[in-house]
This record gives structure tokens, C-alpha cells and sequence, in this order.
């Protein structure tokens, strides 16, 4: 792809931002003036430019700042020609006379307008006391603030935000910091807010509209609120109680006081990701927020704790200290992704948030880094809407697998001194990679850049294999791919083998052996970025001891085999046995990587004769745990129990048990509320309604949501909306999409839940191809719609479709689409493959354990 970034930034560097806006919400349309101070830099031109997107700017006045002459009128410039590169978002200003380097001032008026697709200013529905309302807030990452006012929109060009709002009077305004003064002027609400600290323009935030709150404070004073629209007051507590909790954590962590004079939260009814970092006033999708104690169900609730103590971190690491460009995204979300779990492991120990950790970070991370189309953790961006292509998996998950294995590396205590000596070194200022691992360096005193560099510069990540004979062990490291590409690929990376005693520490060759006895397992707690895969003596030689390995080692074990079978390293008959050795499983982590495991077999193998046979054998592996659990909850019991029942019920009930179908559907039909059942246990009992259901079985589900005012509550009758066998019915939920039925920001869900559902996947990709211009204009900017090629491409098994796949998405080829148009492809090319090598093994393995 041809290099087409122009960085703004090495021509003119802002210092400071006075903008006022005036809101007209009912016009759906805004106007403003910003005066923009900063420092033009490089050579003399006759050109300033600036970020702005579809702006009507309609008057511009340029000063050259001479501090010797007070006569501001002779230091005015003239602009003689002001020009809008839409390709390009830009405004260019063209001036009469050379501009030398030096300070200037820019006064701008604009205009713009209010418009429903997630991104710049945009409404957000609701309803309160029968009355249809909106509230207008702002997302700006990843480079929207051109969409509201001219800027330099890049996160290097930070600067000081002087903002003042004009608005409607009688509702709540809200920004990054504290109102400095607020007056009312025939009916018209002129706010202004205090300077922010210097900043990126993406952190830029600002919220109008009819919202209440609950406060508290940390025990340094920092007032923190929860905002939310009248009716979701009243479920802000838990946020309200761990962002306290968490800020408190953070300062003491890092040794730095938590920056601002207040810390907001507000849950928006219309948000198109999970939340948004914007210093002092963080914005969340309300599923990622709000949690009502008697409907909430508690993986719910636990994901709300992460994400607050995810976008709280971000407040030092992120806002305080910025990356320089979008090369460096990870730095933000990896590590925000990796303390999280510290955080929330602090506050909530019984939760075992680590052993979650490798199941919801790192294998995410294992399962898009396998693709031969997957990127480098440090990834070049060429054009800018690229940006929204790397707010994935890799940026995310496996850059917070790498923090993981990094930690573990250097430990606790130097690592957490490295990270203090780095945000007190760049406190405000823009780095790189490079940057962090100095820091870490100077204080550890180990080789971190010599560790790391491969690990955030190199695509993929290896895999080991481990042979054990008589003279001892054999490691062999090489890339590893879900479907081998046809080349060879001499990548490697210093492994850490975190194995027995009498191992080597690490190796970062091709080959290394030595000598320990018995069946031992390497990457001991799953620490390293890694899969391994053992000889078949190895794997029979485990199973004795199964049980006394930590629940980490056994999802580790499970996991790296069947991935490993699935990309032919390996028999797939050595995972299937494997996987019979768990019917003594007690832990919630570990029955995730197995119904995992268990669905990606239904799934890629797109077989009915294989979904009939292997209902028997889930249920023999599950009735322990079913039998133990059962459907109520009990005194005193674990939290892992609290989420494993979920997994249980939701494997049997897929399996049509009988007892199972009966309960499930028997609770559906005497429901006359959701709040009849049990929060954790709804999205089974309404799956199972609907697998089982008709046409009456639909109407009350959309009947449910539609009554439902939670947006947790809409997404789970969105997934059984969209699990009918029926034809019809699916083609009935497919087409309520485009309607007001569903909100903008849940259509991604109803997608993916459709073309996951084996009856109706065809009728969902023939949906996405009729439909493709009312998405594209719809969710274009979003992040979700850059998913859809890897929904559809995940989603089927057979080479006709391949073709159909290949032909629509060749004409759709766009630099934020285009990574994940192969990626879909690679995805659906290893499905074909797997069911081509492996469906015969499979199906007459579950057949013989009949």
C-alpha cells in the first residue's frame, strides 16, 4: 500500500486551542470559532493546513505574533484563498505573503452538522417518562475531532483545550475538566470550562443532555461522578464504587497522582465500542457500566469492573503519556488490556482474574496472530483510515500478553519501578516502544530490548514442539500458522521454556536439548506467548497427573493441542482423547477453551451426522459438573462456580439432555418477565426457547425486546432472535435489522449471532451482501463494520462459498478494509481445509464413544 500519511504536524505544531461551540440540537447542527496558537515549523511556504471533515469553514484571520510590536493590526496576514480536500480532510489556507517559522494565531469560523452514524458529535436516544429524547456526546478517537472543529488530529499534536459551549439551558453539560463559570443569556447557556492539561486532541470530550449522577471521592479528594439518563441513575453504584477503588489503585501504582481535579463517567444510550479513555470524562456503551444488582448477570458485571479499571489506567497511561503515532496504539490498549486484570485482581481476588487472563486475552490474541494476514504488534500505518484496522486483537490482547510475559520476566517489583520511572520521565509528552523499554531497562538492568523486540516487530508467534525420548528433551521453535503457507520461515524468538527444574531458562534458536525425566510440561502458568505441542507419549503420560497441574496448565494443554491439530501439526485424534481425560473438570476457565473447542468442531465442520453424534459424548463429559451445579445457586458458593453453572446448562442444553430441554423450556413457558429468571441463566433459557420455538416463541421474544430498557437484556434477545432453525423466522430477525427496532450500535451483534447460526447462515450472508451500501453508510466509521469480512468468512466451511466470498469483496477493497478481507478469507481457506483432513477422523471418533 502506497505511503499516504500527511503528518500535519511537522508543519505547524498547536500550542493552544480556545474553541466555542454553539449546539442546536433540534437542528441537528453546530457552529463554532476556534483560535488556534501554536508554532509554524520546517520551510517557509505560503500554505497552513489543518485536519477538518465536512466543516463549512467560512472565515479565516491569520497574526504572525511579533512580541515587540503591541499593534496587532500590522501583524495580520491576509488569506486569500481557503481551500477543502475532502479526500484528504484537510482545509488548506493560502496566504499572500511568505509564512516563516515562528508563532501564529488562527481564528476559524465553521459550521457543521449533527449526524447519527457514532463518531464526532452525534445524538444518543432514549426515552424517559414516555418521551422520546436525546443527548449529544462526542467520540474522537481515532481522528474524529476534525469532524466538530479544524485541528491538527494527531495524537502527537497535543495542546492545551480551552473550551466554551453554547447550549439550550435546563440540561447538564459536561467536559473533560471542572465548569469554570456558566451564565444564561435569553435562554441560551454559555458554559466555560477550565484549560485542560495538555493533551491529544482525541481525548477531547463533551456531553449535552437530560442525565443525572451519583459522586464520591478517593481518599485524596478526587471527586468522581457516574452519569447516566434518568432512568439508569440508579445502577451507576458498582462503576461509582470500583472507579474509586480503582483511581486509588492506579495512584499508588504508578506514584502519581491521578492528573485532573474530577473524574466523570457517563453511560451513553448509543456508543458504537465498549468505552472511551477521554481524560476526566470517560464515556461507556451502558452494557459496560450499569449494573443492576437484580438483573445483571455476573460475567456482566465483572466485564463492567474491567473496562472501568481498563479506561481509569488509561488515564495515566495513554492520556498522560501519549504514543507518537498510531504505529504505537498498542502501548495504550496493550497495556491498559494487561493491567486491568492487576487492578480487578486487587480489588476482587475470589474472581481469579489471571486464570481468565489467558483464556480472554491470550488465546483471543493466538487466534488472529495465526493468520499469515495478521500484523506486527508495532504496525506502520499508510493511510488513516487504516487506524481503525489495528484497534484489534493484536494491539489489544496480544500486546497484553506480551506486558504478561514481560512482568514475568523482569517481576513485580521492577517492572512496576520501570513503569514509574517511565510515566515520571514522559509525563505529557508523546513515545514510542522504544521509549518503554529504555525505562524498563534502566531500572531492571536487563537486556528488555533484546527480549521484546521480537515479540512487538515480528508478525505470528511460535510454536514448540516437544519430543522426550531417552537421552532427553528435543525443542524445536518455528512460526505458527493456522494454515501453513507455502513458504519458509525462519522467525525466531527468545522463548522463555518456564519449565522443571533442570531446564534451560530460554532459547531463541531453532533447536535446543537437555535432559529431565518423566512428562513434563514447559510455559509452566501459561506465562509465555506461546503454543506447544507434545509427542503422543507425552500428551497419555500427562493424563495421570491431570488434575494436580494449575488450572492454567490444563486450559494451556488443552488449548495448544487442539490448535495444534487443527493446523496439522499434529493428530487430531491426540486432542479429541485429550479432551476426554476433562470429564473431572471443576473450573470455569478451563470449560471455556472445551466448549470452545466443542463449538469450533460444530462449526467448521458444517456436518448434521457430526452435531447428532457429538451431542452424547458433551453430555457423558458434563453430567458431573451438571449434576453438581445444578440450576440453583448455593450458599457460599465459589464464583467460578457462579460462572461455570452458565457454560453447563448452556453445553447441555445445546445437546438437547433431556432434563435439560425440559427445565430450560419448562422456565421459558412460566416466565412471564425476564426478572422471573435467574440474571446468569436467561440467555441459555432463551437460546433454548428459541432453537426449540416458533413463530408464537418469536413474537414474545421481540415482544421482550423491545419492552426491555437494558441494553445487556436487548443483546441477549438478540441472540436468541437470531438462533431460530426456521427459515422464515430467521429471514423475520434478519430484516428487523435495518428497522428502529435495533440500535445502531447492537447491528454488528445481530450479524455475527446470525451468520453463526447453522440454519439460517446463508440467509444472513445473502442479508449482508443485499444490505452492504445501508451498513457501509450506516456503521462506515464504526469499528464494528470492519469486522463483518472476518463474521462472514468464519462462519462456513465449504469451497462455494469461498467463491461467493472472493466475488463480492473483491470491489470492496479500501485501506480499513482491506486486512480484514484477507483475514476472512485465510479464515474460511483453514475451514475448508480442517473439514477436508479431519471430518471422516472426527465424526468416527464421536460415533465409537457412542
Amino acid at each position: 500500500m502506497k505511503q499516504t500519511v500527511t503528518r500535519l504536524f511537522e508543519s505547524f505544531k498547536p500550542e493552544e486551542y480556545k474553541l466555542e461551540l454553539t449546539l442546536d440540537p433540534s437542528g441537528k447542527k453546530f457552529s463554532g470559532h476556534v483560535t488556534i496558537r501554536g508554532l509554524k515549523v520546517g520551510r517557509p511556504s505560503r500554505r497552513l493546513t489543518f485536519h477538518s471533515k465536512d466543516l463549512n469553514v467560512t472565515k479565516a484571520i491569520l497574526h504572525k505574533v511579533n512580541k515587540k510590536d503591541s499593534n496587532a493590526n500590522s501583524n495580520e496576514i491576509r488569506i486569500d484563498r481557503i481551500n477543502i480536500h475532502k479526500s484528504y480532510d484537510e482545509v488548506r489556507l493560502h496566504t499572500t505573503e511568505m509564512l516563516y517559522p515562528g508563532e501564529y494565531h488562527l481564528d476559524l469560523d465553521f459550521n457543521g452538522t449533527i449526524t447519527n452514524p457514532m463518531n464526532g458529535l452525534y445524538p444518543c436516544y432514549f426515552t424517559h417518562n414516555g418521551e422520546e429524547k436525546y443527548l449529544l456526546a462526542t467520540q474522537f478517537e481515532s481522528h474524529h475531532a476534525r469532524e466538530v472543529f479544524p485541528c491538527i488530529d494527531e495524537p502527537e499534536a497535543k495542546a492545551v483545550f480551552d473550551l466554551a459551549l453554547i447550549t439550550p439551558d435546563r440540561q447538564t453539560v459536561l467536559a473533560n475538566t471542572p465548569v469554570r463559570w456558566s451564565k444564561v443569556e435569553n435562554g441560551k447557556r454559555t458554559t466555560l470550562f477550565e484549560p485542560t492539561p495538555i493533551m491529544s486532541s482525541y481525548l477531547l470530550a463533551f456531553v449535552y443532555g437530560d442525565i443525572g449522577f451519583k459522586e464520591a471521592k478517593t481518599a485524596r479528594g478526587t471527586l468522581v461522578r457516574t452519569y447516566a439518563t434518568p432512568d439508569n441513575v440508579q445502577f451507576t453504584d458498582f462503576a461509582l464504587e470500583t472507579t474509586v477503588k480503582c483511581l486509588e489503585f492506579f495512584e499508588d501504582y504508578f506514584g502519581i497522582p491521578y492528573p485532573l481535579k474530577k473524574c466523570d463517567l457517563i453511560a451513553l444510550p448509543d456508543f458504537a465500542s465498549g468505552a472511551m479513555e477521554n481524560w476526566g470524562l470517560i464515556t461507556y456503551r451502558e452494557q459496560c457500566m450499569l449494573v443492576d444488582p437484580k438483573n445483571t448477570s455476573l460475567p456482566t458485571k465483572q466485564y463492567v469492573a474491567m473496562v472501568v479499571a481498563h479506561e481509569l489506567a488509561h488515564q495515566w497511561f495513554g492520556n498522560l503519556v501519549t504514543m507518537r503515532w498510531w504505529t504505537d496504539l498498542w502501548l495504550n490498549e496493550g497495556f491498559a488490556s494487561w493491567i486491568e486484570y492487576l487492578a480487578v485482581n486487587k480489588l476482587f481476588p475470589e474472581w481469579e482474574m489471571w486464570t481468565q487472563f489467558i483464556v480472554d486475552e491470550q488465546q483471543s490474541a493466538f487466534k488472529l496472530d495465526s493468520l499469515d494476514n495478521t500484523h506486527p504488534i508495532e504496525v506502520p500505518i499508510k493511510h488513516p483510515d487504516e487506524i481503525r484496522s489495528i484497534f484489534d486483537a493484536i494491539s489489544y490482547n496480544k500486546g497484553a500478553s506480551v506486558i504478561h510475559m514481560l512482568h514475568g520476566y523482569l517481576g513485580a517489583e521492577k517492572f512496576q519501578a520501570g513503569l514509574q520511572h517511565y510515566l515520571k520521565q514522559h509525563a505529557y509528552q508523546n513515545t514510542d516502544t522504544m521509549d518503554l523499554w529504555q525505562a524498563l531497562e534502566d531500572v531492571s538492568k536487563k537486556p528488555v530490548k533484546q527480549f521484546m523486540q521480537a515479540w512487538t516487530s515480528l508478525p505470528g508467534f511460535p510454536i514448540v514442539s516437544f519430543v522426550q525420548n531417552e537421552s532427553g528433551v528435543s525443542l524445536n521453535q518455528e512460526r505458527f500458522y493456522l494454515q501453513k503457507p507455502n513458504k519458509t520461515n525462519k522467525q525466531c524468538w527468545p522463548i522463555p521454556i518456564l519449565g522443571p527444574k533442570g531446564a534451560p531458562d530460554s532459547f531463541d534458536k531453532p533447536h535446543i536439548s537437555y535432559h529431565v525425566e518423566g512428562a513434563q510440561k514447559i510455559n509452566r502458568g501459561q506465562s509465555g506467548f506461546y503454543r506447544t505441542f507434545y509427542d503422543d507419549k507425552t500428551v497419555k503420560g500427562f493424563l495421570p497427573e491431570l488434575s494436580s497441574l494449575s488450572p492454567q496448565d490444563r486450559l494451556g494443554l488443552l488449548a495448544d493441542c487442539f490448535e495444534a491439530a487443527k493446523a496439522g501439526y499434529t493428530p487430531i485424534s491426540t486432542a479429541l482423547n485429550l479432551l476426554g481425560a476433562y470429564q473431572d473438570e471443576s473450573n470455569s476457565s478451563v470449560w471455556d477453551i472445551i466448549a470452545m473447542n466443542i463449538g469450533e468442531i460444530r462449526k467448521s465442520m458444517d456436518d448434521e451426522a457430526l452435531r447428532e453424534a457429538i451431542k452424547p459424548f458433551i453430555i457423558k463429559l458434563s453430567s458431573k459438573e451438571l449434576l453438581r451445579l445444578g440450576w440453583e445457586e448455593k450458599p457460599n458458593e465459589s464464583h467460578f462456580d457462579k460462572l461455570l453453572r452458565s457454560t453447563i446448562i448452556g453445553l447441555n442444553a445445546g445437546a438437547e439432555e433431556k432434563n435439560t430441554l425440559k427445565e430450560a423450556l419448562s422456565r421459558f413457558e412460566k416466565m412471564k418477565s425476564p426478572q422471573d429468571l435467574p440474571a446468569d441463566l436467561r440467555g441459555i433459557i432463551f437460546s433454548t426457547a428459541a432453537r426449540n420455538g416458533d413463530e408464537q416463541t418469536f413474537d414474545k421474544l421481540l415482544k421482550l425486546h423491545n419492552d426491555s430498557k437494558s441494553s445487556e437484556e436487548r443483546m441477549t434477545f438478540a441472540a436468541a432472535l437470531t438462533g431460530f432453525k426456521q427459515p422464515v423466522l430467521g429471514e423475520r430477525a434478519l430484516n428487523l435489522i435495518t428497522s428502529d427496532v435495533v440500535r445502531r450500535q447492537d447491528v454488528s451483534g445481530w450479524i455475527a449471532y446470525s451468520l453463526s447460526n447453522y440454519h439460517i447462515k446463508r440467509s444472513a450472508w445473502k442479508w449482508l451482501v443485499k444490505n452492504w451500501d445501508w451498513l457501509e453508510k450506516e456503521l462506515g466509521n464504526d469499528l464494528s463494520f470492519y469486522h463483518m469480512p472476518i463474521y462472514a468468512g468464519r462462519s462456513f466451511s465449504d469451497p462455494e462459498f469461498l467463491k461467493s466470498y472472493q466475488d463480492f469483496f473483491k470491489d470492496k477493497s479500501s485501506p480499513a478494509l482491506d486486512r480484514a478481507i484477507k483475514q476472512g478469507a485465510e479464515i474460511l481457506a483453514w475451514n475448508i481445509s480442517w473439514k477436508q483432513r479431519d471430518l471422516a477422523a472426527i465424526r468416527s471418533f464421536f460415533e465409537t464413544h457412542n
